[in-house]
């Protein structure tokens, strides 16, 4: 009997639908929808399968097997293998990945855009199979300290994926490289130190600099005020599903290394000052995210700053497993890293849902209208009311606006930083008001008389346009939005709907 890893086996399926996307590109809307639902189902099959302990059998046909468990594959002195801790974070990928796929089918990214985004998302799953596996004898570094090399040569790759096609500022794009090639000096420094300390454990000082090389490093790659244009860059200039998908899938990776990290680097607590790092520039980037989009009229970089908002936020909660905020000696230690761990999946979890239902309106606006500028979207809620209202509903959900997605986790941030200072909630609370003036703004704008020329036939490639008229909804773009703003609204009436799932994330890192 022949036996396959789950990771051997995952890999090699993504690896697989990116040529088949590419030798297929004559039929890329049905590629689309077939690869996106293979990997929406796999998402979810895998989170219904819990791993075991022990290895198990999958499925088996004649001679073949597929495996998890204790099945891993070696990488370079690495093993890449599915655990307990970091199934939720494969899933979460697959689940991205496999939407991502299937909104291109209604909304056109550029041609390029899915053969490098099959790879791309490989790239990440392969990083998260990775930094959970033990320690091998063999490797170089803890898969931990590798992570900024995997994540700059990836957002490299992102580059190229999300100009492919377009007319653009490239040179704005390579924003996003700077924040994981800045972090790759500092924690292969801290690497060393640790190496060091290893071999001479009475040298304390040694180890109060690897922790605070390896804080300064986290904090790089977290990408706070001032290396924050990766996400106001990215959604002003790339195309919005393209966008959302990059700037997802580096901040899931990112959050789930720095978790590996602050729980398993004990010394990182007491001989670092990444908390009061995290807690200052937590401040700064929601300010800083509420006043650029209360001052923006570019509505991709009101989005923008909308999610540099709520990252602010959930870097505000980071600082939680430390417990060491201003007047916070009555709540404890065990108090508050038991809560801030559940309060950044909760709101990272309504976040996704935010941006991609803002980046599905607006990828539909921008097919429409063939640019992101304020003023071609003069009257464009009166021809594409369902997109536009998709756009809105994502967009104001990033600043916790009532009856949208991001409310509850909002909240719940907002009544966590009330309880220990209500100054840091306060202050949130004000910047969340700078974002909603902002799409305040460009209401009358959408929804006012349409003064607009025609979009030129063809202007996107590979989905061509020739309205007589008017832009109007397409069908499936239509059910599309529809499903987005039916989503959003089930979800700021029923947030428990998301409560099975954290849960079940929380316990898989435990």
């Amino acid at each position: 009997m022949i036996q396959f890893t789950f990771p051997s086996f995952l890999l090699s399926l993504l690896l697989l639908m990116a040529v088949a996307v590419y030798l297929l590109r004559r039929w890329q809307r049905w590629m689309f929808m077939v690869c996106g639902g293979c990997l929406n189902l796999l998402g979810l099959w895998l989170w219904q399968t819990p791993v075991a302990r022990d290895q198990w059998l999958v499925a088996r046909v004649d001679s073949w097997a597929l495996t998890t468990g204790q099945g891993a594959v070696p990488f370079y002195g690495f093993h890449l293998q599915l655990t307990p801790s970091n199934e939720p974070v494969i899933v979460a990928l697959l689940l991205l990945l496999g939407t991502g796929m299937m909104l291109l089918v209604t909304t056109g990214q550029g041609e390029s855009f899915p053969m490098f985004v099959l790879p791309m998302g490989a790239g990440y799953i392969c990083m998260a199979l990775m930094v959970d596996a033990p320690l091998m004898v063999d490797a170089p570094l803890m898969p931990v300290m590798l992570a900024p090399i995997f994540l700059a040569m990836l957002m490299a790759i992102s580059v190229f994926s999300i100009q492919t096609g377009y007319w653009g500022d490239a040179l704005g794009l390579l924003w996003v490289i700077l924040p994981p090639l800045l972090a790759v000096p500092f924690i292969l420094l801290a690497s060393w130190y640790l190496t060091q300390v290893s071999l001479n454990p009475q040298d304390t000082g040694m180890a109060a600099e690897a922790m605070q090389l390896l804080a300064v490093g986290l904090l790089l790659l977290l990408a706070p005020v001032p290396l924050h244009r990766t996400q106001p860059e990215l959604s002003g200039a790339a195309p919005p599903i393209a966008a959302a998908l990059v700037v997802l899938f580096y901040q899931t990776l990112v959050l789930y290394v720095v978790y590996l990290t602050m729980t398993d680097t004990a010394l990182l607590r007491d001989d670092s000052a990444l908390n009061l790092w995290l807690i200052a520039t937590g401040i700064v980037t929601a300010v800083w995210g509420g006043l650029a989009a209360a001052g923006t009229s570019h509505p991709g970089r009101l989005w923008g700053y909308a999610m540099l908002h709520d990252w602010g936020l959930i870097l505000l909660l980071l600082a939680g497993p430390f417990a060491m905020f201003p007047d916070s000696e009555a709540f404890g230690v065990a108090h508050a890293s038991g809560r801030s761990w559940p309060l950044v999946v909760s709101l990272f979890a309504l976040r996704i849902v935010s941006t991609l239902s803002a980046a599905t309106g607006m990828a539909q606006l921008r097919r429409a209208t063939g640019e992101l500028r304020l003023k071609s979207f003069q009257g464009i809620g009166t021809c594409l009311p369902w997109s536009t209202t998709a756009f809105l509903l994502g967009g104001l959900g990033l600043a916790g606006f009532p009856l949208t997605a991001g409310f509850s986790g909002h909240w719940a941030g907002l009544q966590a930083l009330a309880e220990i200072d209500w100054r840091f909630a306060a202050v949130v609370l004000v910047s969340s008001g700078g974002v909603v003036v902002g799409f305040v703004r460009i209401v009358p704008v959408f929804f006012g008389q349409w003064e607009n020329p025609l979009p030129k036939p063809g202007h996107l490639p590979g989905f061509p346009q020739g309205d007589a008229t008017l832009p109007r909804e397409q069908p499936l773009g239509m059910l599309l939005s529809v499903g987005v703003v039916l989503l959003v609204a089930g979800i700021a009436i029923m947030p428990q709907l998301f409560e099975g799932p954290i849960i079940r994330t929380l316990f898989a890192f435990n």
